[in-house]
């Protein structure tokens, strides 16, 4: 279900600060999870999840025609074209849960995400294959939102009407760092209007650590949701320093706090620089420690990456093996 969004209600910004003592806790246990490792069945299933959803992503400067060819191929077939063997391997040597999940899985990322002048590339070469693969698109004057509103929206309307399916918007930093989340409100929420009539998800990107305090993820986070985000999403890829998992716990409060108080549930998006399948377990598991089992789905839950999927299939090769001999 989208999130539809409520009024601005500038008591929700509020948030406990007593929470800040347990976010190292919160951390450290998520990368103890990943350090100490998983049963292979559990692994396995963890990396598969990954895939789904994963958001792969080009955003360069030189993307062409050519290059989101190359990424929508590597969508709709990676995975399949390098397990192949290993899936098969496990045919030869028992039935399980694991093998069954493999062998009817799709294996593909939920989308491939594009600048919005390159979603008609895409769209041109999802057509050439036998597969669908929905787009998404970020918009707004990304990475860095400072544009007028009108031209922000008239770039969601034009990847919308190219074809895509998910609108990344970029919010301006400067209004949030400001403290002026009544602007920012009613600007997303007039990018909310439009996605709406397209019936297009729209997630907004906080960039976190251009953010000057947690205080101020916090309320950009609640912001963002209250204008009718579907999902919040950590960064753009291009900030000078990464996300970290405390600045999800963070997000993950403010989701908590908004589904209890509205009964919505609102999608968390890690992005940027995660490129190793231990880090991208690390926000699985802290998803799925601090959200619960429900959002461990891509509707709910996914990771933009360009390079992510080539270390996860790696590793899930690996554990297919074991599982091959294990039983």
């Amino acid at each position: 279900m989208s999130n539809p969004g409520i009024l601005f209600d500038e008591t929700m910004l509020k948030r406990n600060e007593d929470q800040d003592e347990d976010i190292l806790t919160i951390v450290d246990e998520c990368d103890r999870c990943t350090k100490i490792g998983f049963l292979p069945e559990v692994e396995a299933s963890y990396l598969g999840l990954l895939i789904h959803v994963m958001d792969l992503t080009s955003l360069n400067s030189t993307d062409n025609q050519k290059t989101i060819e190359a990424l929508v191929d590597k969508a709709l077939t990676y995975t399949k074209k390098m397990l192949k063997t290993d899936i098969e391997n496990m045919a030869s040597n028992h039935s399980c849960e694991i093998h069954n999940y493999f062998t009817t899985s799709t294996l593909t990322p939920q989308t491939v995400c594009v600048s919005s002048v390159r979603v008609s590339d895409a769209v041109q070469s999802i057509n050439c294959q036998n597969e669908h693969i929905d787009i998404a698109s970020v918009a707004g004057g990304f990475p860095m939102g400072q544009v007028p509103l009108s031209s922000r929206i008239t770039e969601v309307e034009y990847a919308i009407s190219q074809g895509a399916a998910e609108i990344d918007i970029v919010i301006d930093r400067g209004l949030a760092n400001l403290g002026d989340f009544n602007r920012l409100y009613h600007d997303l929420r007039s990018i909310k209007s439009v996605c709406v009539n397209g019936d297009v998800t729209l997630k907004t990107i906080l960039s976190v650590t251009e953010l000057d305090s947690y205080h101020t993820v916090y309320k950009m986070a609640m912001t963002a949701m209250m204008a009718g985000s579907d999902f919040i999403k950590t960064s753009t890829g291009k900030e000078a320093e990464n996300a970290t998992l405390s600045h999800g716990v963070i997000m993950c409060q403010a989701i908590k706090k908004y589904h209890n108080a509205t009964g919505y549930k609102v999608g968390i998006k890690p992005a940027g620089g995660i490129k190793f399948n231990e880090q991208a377990l690390s926000w699985l598991i802290l998803v799925k420690n601090q959200l619960g089992n429900d959002w461990l789905k891509a509707s709910l839950f996914r990771i933009g990456a360009s390079s992510l999927l080539e270390d996860v299939v790696k590793r899930l090769s690996i554990v297919l093996k074991k599982l091959q001999t294990n039983y």
